[in-house]
């Protein structure tokens, strides 16, 4: 009896110990532990993060520290994500940014949808729009320029410029059609003088040519690469939890 009473405290002492990491409260996006923002800031960033999150099933987190608590930018960015409960549907779709200032680094942390969306190379895209800004410490504007990049991916903006080269070619090839449809119109009925008008055919003598294929050489080359190579890969990476990351980050 001793002995199960003792089991029973120890998992009940377990619970206790593991339930700040699931006391968030999700529905908020914006969390200024190191105190970065104003009030105001902070109520702007939360309405835009916000409505991001509602209107593209897509989670968004700003968090700011002052203590890393001894672990990498990458890592606490990770453990914040995964063990708060944040991310959409089966696969935690999401993106957090998390401006450290202990060790003076800004980390974006993707998952599920969002390591497809935010490639290595949009991620540093993002990060030297928000540099300038860090630099200086104007926290609110690089805050607000990440959920702006966001916004904007998440979107499909970055697909929408090139929509418009196929309706360029669409209008050329309408004009090309007319254009032919106008010379064949006005070509019509007229005699046309080809080469068979020229031709005599009591003096052509053809020869047959033939080509023997004999043989051919192959030469093998690995051509593997991994997935964050070039600009249109997520580098990866299993976080304590042992979910599945993207992301990237800079000094500041």
């Amino acid at each position: 009896m001793k002995k199960r009473l003792l089991l029973v405290m120890a998992i009940l002492s377990l619970l206790v110990c593991t339930l700040p990491a699931f006391a968030l409260d999700t529905e908020l996006k914006v969390y200024d532990y190191a105190d970065l923002f104003e009030d105001e800031e902070e109520e702007l960033l939360m309405d835009k993060a916000q409505r991001i999150a509602e209107d593209r099933r897509f989670d968004v987190v700003v968090v700011t520290i002052d203590d890393a608590e001894g672990k990498r930018s990458m890592d606490y960015a990770d453990d914040f994500f995964d063990y708060n409960g944040f991310g959409y549907g089966r696969s935690y779709d999401g993106i957090l940014l998390l401006i450290d200032m202990d060790n003076r680094i800004a980390w974006i942390s993707t998952s599920g949808k969002g390591i497809d969306i935010f490639t290595d190379n949009r991620i540093d895209k993002i990060l030297d729009k928000m540099e300038g800004h860090l630099k200086n410490d104007r926290f609110y504007s690089a805050a607000d320029r990440f959920l702006t990049e966001v916004d904007y991916y998440t979107s499909g903006g970055f697909r929408k410029a090139t929509w418009h080269i196929p309706g360029f070619l669409i209008i050329s090839l309408i004009a090309a059609g007319i254009s032919v449809a106008i010379m064949a119109a006005y070509n019509k009925g007229r005699k046309t003088i080809t080469a068979e008008t020229y031709l005599d055919r009591d003096s052509v003598n053809l020869r047959v040519s033939r080509d023997n294929f004999i043989r051919t050489a192959v030469t093998k080359r690995d051509v593997s690469s991994s997935s964050g190579s070039g600009g249109g890969g997520s580098s990866t990476h299993r976080s304590s939890s042992g979910r599945s990351h993207g992301g990237g980050g800079r000094r500041f």
